[in-house]
């Protein structure tokens, strides 16, 4: 993981307890002190208009990490493209984001949620049926009966899933998730707007620095299966470690074989992957794509790795995002700079015209062939993320097969 939150971990986990194995899902949040999913995530099939998302406050449109990225040459400070071919990041683009959850209720994340269409909606019980233990006996919804209405092995799993408790709420309580997932897809409702606003976010939750490593990969390489078959585009995983994991490999593996793109940090161990693991960034399979960090005057940071192993170089220092209780906040590490790349990935996805159909191997394609050369003397394979050049690249390969 990123190692810049750490005083953040120390301070959030000290405000909750941890259920026992042996309490319901509703006693885990309760313990937990995990806020409900919001009514209006959870009646989403009938209640809210999944094209309705627009920017209210595109607050902090002068951060330097978009400006950096080109994001600006593509749209105006008020977040309106500049070119009329330029369409809104779509609701049907999925990117799974698997990390320490999200703040759900945070008025800038709240929209950009995956919604799981198969566990919401209107519910009647049949005659006789007696709730399961936590299961409030007047629901009738998809989303609160206890039951897997889509057999997918997860019950109520609206948004996603919390692999470290095993429930339907994943609550971020460490930051780390949450903040990642307002670089890539914050609507921009109250404070703050994200590079693919309008994207959903699937929100898989794997990390507790209090379990032993072998649990958190365990959850990790169950949250990479989880993103595959449930339709994620794209999985941005902000995290990793310096050994490679068999476990982990078939899962990436699995992953491509659906076509899922799987955005990497490079690491926060400032050395070469070239001569040093890190993973999952360093397996040769092509649906990954390994991100190093750079500060404003696109120097690689001093934490970040690099090398020829590494794609590409996104903004990673000091970045503004989201962060829980409603809050923002700034971060450092490849980890953000990793959420930049995959942001653009979803915008890139969110352009394909009726010509095109989204494959990994294109988005990855333009994203490393529309960067650009690094002032730094530290090596990344491609260069540094160009939003508008990588969309020239696009919108090329648009027309010439639209002529044929």
């Amino acid at each position: 993981m990123n190692q810049a939150p750490i005083k953040l971990v120390i301070t959030f986990w000290t405000l909750f307890t941890f259920p026992s194995v042996a309490q319901t899902a509703a006693e885990k949040m309760s313990a937990l002190g995990y806020p409900a999913i919001p009514a209006s995530i959870r009646g989403e099939k009938s209640t809210r208009n999944p094209n309705s998302i627009g920017l209210t406050a595109p607050a902090h449109s002068g951060d330097w990490a978009l400006a950096d990225i080109g994001f600006f040459r593509v749209f105006n400070p008020l977040f309106q493209a500049i070119d009329p071919k330029t369409t809104p990041c779509s609701k049907s683009t999925i990117v799974a984001v698997v990390d320490t959850g999200i703040d759900y209720t945070h008025a800038d994340l709240v929209d950009a949620l995956w919604v799981n269409q198969g566990e919401v909606g209107q519910w009647a019980p049949q005659a006789g049926w007696v709730p399961p233990a936590g299961i409030d006996a007047l629901c009738r919804d998809r989303s609160c009966n206890g039951i897997d209405d889509d057999a997918n092995g997860f019950a109520d799993d609206v948004i996603g899933w919390d692999f470290v408790h095993n429930i339907a709420a994943p609550y971020d309580i460490i930051g780390h998730g949450s903040h990642i997932a307002g670089i890539i897809a914050a609507t921009g409702r109250s404070q703050m707007s994200g590079v693919c606003s309008g994207a959903s976010i699937m929100t898989l939750k794997y990390y507790d620095p209090t379990n032993p490593g072998a649990n958190n990969l365990s959850n990790l390489v169950r949250s990479i299966h989880y993103a595959a078959a449930n339709g994620a585009d794209i999985i941005n995983f902000s995290g990793g470690g310096v050994e490679p994991a068999e476990s982990e490999l078939k899962a990436v593996r699995a992953a491509r074989e659906m076509g899922v793109l799987i955005v990497t940090a490079a690491g926060n161990q400032g050395r070469s992957n070239d001569l040093f693991g890190s993973y999952p960034a360093n397996y040769p399979v092509d649906n990954i794509l390994s991100v190093a960090s750079v500060d404003s005057e696109n120097k690689v940071l001093p934490s970040s790795n690099y090398g020829q192993r590494v794609h590409l170089a996104a903004p990673g220092s000091e970045i503004l995002s989201t962060l829980p209780q409603g809050g923002l906040g700034r971060l450092t590490g490849t980890s953000q700079a990793t959420a930049y790349v995959t942001g653009a990935a979803a915008f890139l996805m969110s352009q394909l015209g009726k010509h095109t159909s989204y494959d990994y191997i294109k988005i990855k394609s333009w994203l490393t062939r529309g960067a650009k050369s690094l002032p730094s003397p530290k090596v990344i394979a491609h260069g540094l993320l160009s939003l508008p050049d990588s969309l020239k690249l696009l919108r090329a390969e648009e027309a010439h097969v639209s002529k044929n």
